[in-house]
């Protein structure tokens, strides 16, 4: 098991009001799986996917990583484990303007204490024609494929991927999908997708519905669809 959720909670409170971003949320996620976190705007997902990375605190519960309970961590211990662990992908892409394609990506790598192979990463994502050419020079698509691998070339255990095709058109949302899901078989990363797309619950392993800030349904896919088979919606 890489995560373990106990009665979480998150709770901003606004005077005299109080608005339960989570409530008292269980939950397990086991390495190597595509976990989609599925609701609508407003549902708690990205509450969500901040307490997993260590973004935000919980107000109560607790929160385990690998058995180590992150939510007590200080912000130091924080930054390292978000720092050797994890990647992050976004649906504006965040690349750097005035820095090559492959600089870029270095970004990613100089963060690592255990980093993977640049150009076998570059190639991975089909960028090795673009490794000088600058964002601006890019299309969308191409934008989030420098992305992905920024945080590929890191050598994560988890991937967070927040509305990861939110920006694109369907076949190159397809296109992005199926990588992530090429480097989910290559690399045994594990996925945390947070969209309110539901077509893209299809190619998960586990999928988790929210809404209101609560769990209203966890399911565990039997068969698994290729991203390029995918319904858009």
């Amino acid at each position: 098991m890489l995560y373990k959720l106990e009665k979480v909670s998150k709770i901003y409170k606004n005077f005299d009001t109080e608005n339960h971003a989570l409530n008292k949320i269980d939950l397990e996620i086991n390495e190597g799986e595509i976990v989609v976190i599925l609701g609508p705007s407003g549902s708690g997902k990205s509450t969500m996917l901040n307490i997993l990375s260590g973004i935000d605190n919980p107000t109560k519960g607790k929160v385990y990583f690998n058995n180590e309970r992150i939510d007590k961590l200080k912000e130091k211990e924080l930054t390292n484990y978000r720092k050797d662990n994890l990647g992050f992908i976004f649906q504006s892409y965040n690349l750097v303007p005035n820095l090559t394609i492959k600089e870029n990506i270095e970004l990613g790598r100089e963060l690592s204490k255990n980093p993977l192979d640049l150009k076998e990463i570059v190639k991975e994502v089909g960028l090795i024609s673009h490794m000088n050419k600058y964002p601006y020079g890019l299309s969308g698509g191409q934008m989030q494929r420098v992305a992905i691998a920024r945080a590929l070339v890191k050598n994560p255990k988890v991937l967070f991927c927040d509305e990861p095709t939110g920006a694109l058109d369907e076949k190159t949302g397809k296109n992005v999908l199926k990588l992530l899901q090429d480097i989910n078989k290559k690399y045994n990363t594990t996925m945390i997708i947070v969209t309110h797309n539901p077509s893209i619950a299809n190619m998960a392993n586990t999928v988790i519905k929210m809404n209101s800030g609560e769990i209203k349904e966890i399911i565990k896919n039997k068969t698994i669809m290729d991203a390029e088979d995918l319904r858009w919606a």
